[in-house]
């Protein structure tokens, strides 16, 4: 591009400037003729006249043809000085005729009177023509240094005009090629920086989307690995109770106990399926935003986890600081389960696991969090919790198959909220549902 750019201006420079150069030679050349032409038309018309005079004074006097002849021949001889020679000759010719045949002015024409003379006028203009030819000379020779120097001069310029833009080429070419971090630097302040600026970030939003590209692909394989390991345990501990009890000679106790171990491992994988199932409808979901009663879907849960509290000896405590929230009914129920259940499970190994359950109002929403003190979450493994079959602990028999926090947290985003995790191992765990939506009504119960 710089280069056909280089050649279509200077093609231009040389065509306006030749072009200029011919007309001003041409304009000078015309110039000079005319000049040339008045001056001999006026001095033809001088001499004539003259001469004209100087007869009638010979006749008038008696002189004779000879007598004409030394007038005419001073007279050559004084023009002959300024480069004109003249001749006088007998005879008439109808009109005064006037050539210009190079390299001299010729002029024929009566002089007037009631004698017949002929008067022959020739002005030499081969040292004007010559004058001319060296300023046309001139005139190409500086067209010439000219467009050298223009030619130069445009090579400079063009090569800082198109510098950034060969910078952004080469930048590109490294982007293209993978290097997805290449920048160009900008250090000026007119237009080619500002696209300067304007392809830095559209390089850093390319990066960007290829880091955001890099992480989904590395979290789908790693969610195709986590599903195959959660799916192949339980498989194939089906697979072995079913192989065993067609094969080997049960009684009905074995029968019954081989049957309630397939029934448990069928369970866990249907949990599975009910979650991802869950998942897949939240990907796209808007949640229905009703008034939800805080103290009333706080009994539920409880009564809904009684047993379990009970048989594992947790205690289970609740504060209420909010009358109602705004949400979709099932779905928050469905989040402070899962993160009770993750909260029996974490106290599982405690001799005094105790767990509580709050709600806090504010003056832009409400907070709805489930605190434990059991086993607590690792600080590496706080950022990763809420991806699909994580676990921090996985040698821990207790645990699920790492879907609820993926699930709570889809909830939280559907309504609008967040999620927010801090734990300490030994300590306890603490998961909050902040959402921001319209103001609580605040009470006490």
């Amino acid at each position: 591009m710089r280069l056909k750019t280089y050649i279509a201006i200077y093609l231009l420079i040389l065509a306006v400037l030749f072009s200029s150069v011919g007309m001003v030679s041409f304009y000078l050349t015309r110039s000079q003729i005319e000049m040339l032409t008045n001056k001999s038309e006026g001095q033809f018309q001088a001499i004539s006249g003259s001469l004209a005079r100087d007869i009638t004074a010979i006749y008038s006097r008696g002189g004779g043809a000879n007598a004409v002849q030394d007038v005419v021949r001073g007279y050559a001889h004084y023009y002959r000085r300024h480069n004109v020679d003249i001749h006088v000759s007998a005879g008439s010719v109808p009109n005064t005729v006037m050539n210009l045949h190079a390299p001299e002015i010729h002029i024929v024409g009566s002089l007037p009177g009631d004698f017949f003379y002929v008067l022959n006028y020739s002005l030499d203009i081969s040292e004007n023509i010559a004058s001319m030819r060296d300023i046309q000379s001139m005139l190409l020779l500086s067209a010439v240094i000219f467009s050298g120097i223009a030619a130069v001069a445009l090579h400079f310029i063009l090569s800082a005009l198109f510098r950034p833009l060969v910078v952004v080429a080469k930048t590109s070419r490294k982007i293209a090629g993978g290097n997805f971090g290449e920048r160009i630097p900008v250090s000026a302040n007119n237009e080619l920086a500002q696209v300067a600026h304007d392809f830095n970030k559209m390089a850093e939003r390319i990066e960007q989307q290829i880091e955001t590209l890099e992480a989904e692909a590395e979290n789908k394989q790693q969610f195709v690995d986590n599903f195959a390991h959660e799916m192949r345990t339980p498989l194939t501990s089906i697979f072995g109770y079913a192989e065993y009890m067609q094969k080997a000679p049960l009684n009905e106790g074995e029968l019954i106990d081989f049957s309630g171990r397939i029934m448990h491992k069928a369970s866990y994988l249907q949990g599975i399926a009910s979650s991802l199932l869950q998942l897949a409808m939240l990907r796209e979901y808007s949640a229905e935003m009703n008034e939800i009663s805080v103290p009333r879907l706080f009994d539920d849960i409880a009564r809904t986890l009684k047993g379990e509290f009970d048989a594992a000896g947790i205690e289970f405590s609740r504060e209420i600081n909010a009358q109602t929230l705004h949400g979709q009914g099932d779905l928050i129920k469905c989040l402070l389960l899962n993160l009770c259940q993750n909260a029996l499970r974490a106290c599982a190994d405690s001799s005094a696991g105790t767990i509580k359950m709050s709600a806090q109002h504010d003056a832009t929403g409400i907070t709805l969090s489930v605190s434990d003190n059991g086993c607590g979450i690792p600080q590496a493994s706080l950022s990763k919790v809420t991806e699909p079959f994580y676990r921090a602990d996985k040698a821990r028999k207790n645990g699920g198959a790492g879907l609820g926090l993926t699930l709570c947290r889809k909830i939280a985003e559907v309504h609008g909220a967040e999620l927010r995790i801090s734990s300490e191992v030994g300590v306890g765990t603490r998961v909050a549902f902040v959402s921001r939506g319209s103001a609580p009504h605040p009470g006490n119960f």
